[in-house]
């Protein structure tokens, strides 16, 4: 970073023209008397008390007034960065209590350039998903997200974990419990982009280095409106979460239980199956031709069809559905989750609440 890089840097902090120059004195020589501040910021030298007093309430000096002249001396790197961080995350607080998020009229892209943005983003997505995550994470950069995973499990989300990149295996291996990670676990020994996707809504999708910090020629893609990321969505299941070999599950959950998230409640039913056991289902949506309310009511569940856990049962690779039994037959339901919505099955449901035959 040049000279006037850092300049304008401690400028965005709040930093007056002549209080940049008196730190920049002190920081070149380690410490220096207010005399010798005084001649370098071109101030009086009854104003640098003035400024020295607010760079040391900033965390940037200490004043050492058992000296005569006085002296200021430059605190470590460390200090100030943590000194000036606390400021960003006060601020972004006080800015977190008057925001209000906008509406979605916009194209939904951004592209960044930076891997400390991309790190934030991928990180936020995670602390901000209520139903599920899918991320695609390079083994090496795993550090960057693994505090934020683990917390969405604790809460309850669904993470699809595919870990990627030579030492995936090795990495799985070291975890001890996964399952303290990712409800489905997959490896690749490929290098496929970074991708983190929430509820279906918004995630950022990067170069495989941007998580580890080549940001050169890098760059991510964040998005944040349903209809988007189901693109992303799709082309991830369809062409990437395959490639992957099943590493680790999690138990089902026990029942009977009730999903207001529609494919929390497939997956659940995929790994009931699995498990060889017999499922009935309530279901409240609506029929999609007519845009109806439909209820099912203690139905029969014939099959679960899904390509997120092994063995995949889909007839396409993002379908998420199940076949229940009526008294008019059988009937293909699908989920009113975020993005477009069925187009194929002839029913949607929002609710599910599953037991065990």
């Amino acid at each position: 970073m040049s000279e006037s890089q850092l300049r304008d840097a401690l400028s965005a902090f709040g930093l007056s023209e002549k209080e940049v120059d008196a730190y920049l004195a002190v920081v070149r020589r380690g410490e220096a008397t207010t005399r010798a501040v005084s001649a370098a910021a071109d101030v009086s030298q009854s104003y640098v008390y003035e400024v020295a007093g607010e760079l040391a309430r900033r965390g940037l000096v200490t004043v050492d007034e058992s000296e005569t002249p006085t002296l200021l001396r430059a605190r470590p790197p460390e200090e100030v960065v943590d000194a000036l961080s606390m400021r960003v995350s006060e601020l972004e607080s006080a800015v977190g209590d008057l925001y209000s998020e906008p509406g979605r009229s916009g194209p939904g892209f951004e592209v960044i350039r930076s891997h400390r943005t991309v790190r934030r983003r991928a990180r936020s997505h995670v602390d901000r998903a209520e139903h599920d995550v899918f991320c695609l994470v390079p083994a090496d950069s795993f550090d960057a997200v693994r505090e934020q995973l683990a917390a969405a499990v604790a809460r309850g989300v669904d993470v699809y974990c595919l870990l990627a990149g030579p030492a995936a295996e090795s990495l799985v291996d070291g975890l001890g419990d996964p399952g303290e990670y990712a409800t489905v676990v997959r490896t690749w020994d490929g290098s496929p982009p970074a991708f983190v996707l929430r509820d279906g809504d918004a995630g950022v999708l990067a170069s495989s280095g941007m998580l580890r910090g080549r940001s050169s020629e890098d760059y991510a893609v964040a998005f944040d409106q349903p209809e988007v990321a189901s693109g992303f969505f799709g082309n991830y299941v369809s062409n990437v979460w395959p490639m992957g070999t099943q590493r680790f599950v999690a138990e089902p959950p026990a029942l009977p239980a009730t999903f207001d998230y529609y494919r929390t409640g497939v997956t659940a039913a995929a790994l009931h199956q699995t498990a060889g056991h017999d499922l009935r289902a309530d279901l409240k949506g609506i029929e999609v031709a007519s845009g109806d309310d439909h209820d099912f009511e203690d139905v029969r569940v014939r099959e679960v069809r899904q390509s997120l856990v092994e063995p995949t049962t889909y007839t396409f690779p993002t379908e998420s559905a199940f076949v229940v039994e009526t008294d008019d037959g059988l009937a293909s339901v699908g989920g009113l989750t975020s993005g477009l919505g069925p187009y194929y099955e002839e029913y949607a449901v929002q609710r599910v609440t599953l037991y065990r035959e």
